[in-house]
């Protein structure tokens, strides 16, 4: 009897999340080269606006037209319209909100003098995997005990790697009031817990690389995995 009733209590009582392994730190604080080129702030805020208005035709102007956006044999400019739906529907398209997500996380110079956003990718540590690690996007962000913006704190994080803690409720932790797809992960200091996904990045999500050529400024990739 004692028994069926320890497995009772243990099925009502909250969610227990024991200790996770531990890693090394890493902090990628937020940077912006996009103010550091005259010719480019001038390129991103006319870009930001056609991304607002969600303006097809003057979208065409800042794509170039080699653009890549698949690891396929697809590339072109024609191609890249009909792959986000932005021949017939523009306004239906994801590509608004996906690129205007993308380039929202700041923009770093690289070497060959490209413009990349988000500002960690070409700088996301080779010794953490991509496939599970991700970013903390935000200044204090909460993590917490369950998958719910009620729930407690345990700690909050700025801008730190995270390892994912993938179970058997993945992809099942949609929260509406909150607006959030809950995500299990570790901290670096070896805490399991949960944090909202608007909140966390993997590098291999959306990157956008802008380049000039002949004097101006045009997006050549724009692309997601590896």
């Amino acid at each position: 009897m004692l028994k069926y009733i320890a497995i009772f209590c243990f099925l009502i009582s909250p969610m227990v999340l024991f200790p996770c392994e531990p890693f090394t730190t890493k902090t990628l604080s937020p940077i912006d080269h996009s103010s550091k080129d005259k010719s480019f702030l001038e390129f991103k805020n006319k870009f930001q606006k056609s991304l607002k208005s969600k303006d097809r035709k003057s979208l065409e102007s800042f794509i170039d037209k080699d653009i890549h956006f698949t690891f396929g044999s697809e590339s072109g400019k024609q191609e890249f319209f009909k792959y986000f739906q932005l021949t017939e529907k523009p306004n239906d398209s994801d590509f608004w909100n996906l690129m205007n997500d993308t380039i929202q996380l700041g923009f770093r110079k690289n070497a060959e003098g490209q413009m990349v956003a988000p500002y960690f990718f070409e700088t996301f540590p080779s010794d953490y995997d991509p496939f599970s690690h991700y970013l903390v996007i935000g200044k204090n962000v909460n993590v917490r005990e369950e998958a719910s913006k009620d729930s407690k704190s345990i700690t909050q994080l700025s801008y730190q790697i995270v390892r994912s803690e993938a179970d058997d409720l993945d992809g099942r932790r949609l929260e509406k009031e909150s607006n959030c797809n809950w995500k299990k992960i570790c901290t670096p200091q070896g805490k399991a817990g949960f944090v909202c996904d608007r909140f966390i990045r993997s590098p291999l999500d959306y990157r956008a690389f802008f380049e000039k050529k002949k004097g101006q400024w045009v997006l050549t990739t724009f692309i997601v995995g590896d």
